[in-house]
């Protein structure tokens, strides 16, 4: 019996970091995961919102650095049939939004999105991290994806 209880003890405990990757499936059908130590390498930009009791400024990499880092087209390899590619981003809740993948990369598009890890110098909430996917030149907040687990990279027809 002491041994399942270890078993399920460390189990229990490898959860959260777990929890802190980030997988990124690809268009052919393959995926990675990104870790959160990967995630924290990455370059970092900030986002400002407008939050309920004024600004509120959101940092982390931005989408564009966590889709090189998967292996997805970005930049200048994002010419021709790339072009069509979009994101559905994922959240732990189910909650899913779509961006194109032009403007998640801020070399193709004016204000980016990141995937933001911080929120006014601090941590993100518990009900939004550890990750926040955060569009710069959204009006609404309604694609800004909290708790990402997952982010699937597409081209349409």
């Amino acid at each position: 019996m002491k041994p399942f209880l270890l078993f399920g003890l460390l189990a229990a405990l490898a959860l959260p970091a777990a929890a802190q990757d980030l997988t990124v499936s690809r268009a052919d059908g393959t995926s990675v995961t990104l870790s959160a130590a990967a995630l924290a390498d990455l370059p970092r930009a900030q986002v400002s919102v407008e939050g309920k009791a004024g600004p509120d400024l959101y940092e982390g990499p931005a989408l564009a650095h966590v889709m090189r880092a998967a292996g997805l087209p970005v930049g200048m390899r994002a010419h021709g049939a790339p072009m069509r590619g979009y994101l559905v981003v994922r959240g732990a809740d189910g909650y899913a939004a779509v961006l194109s993948a032009v403007e998640a990369d801020k070399d193709l598009h004016g204000d980016g999105a990141i995937l933001a890890d911080t929120v006014n110098g601090g941590p993100l909430p518990e009900r939004e991290g550890p990750r926040r996917v955060v569009v710069g030149d959204d009006l609404k907040s309604w694609r800004s994806v909290r708790q990402v687990v997952a982010i699937d990279y597409r081209l349409a027809e």
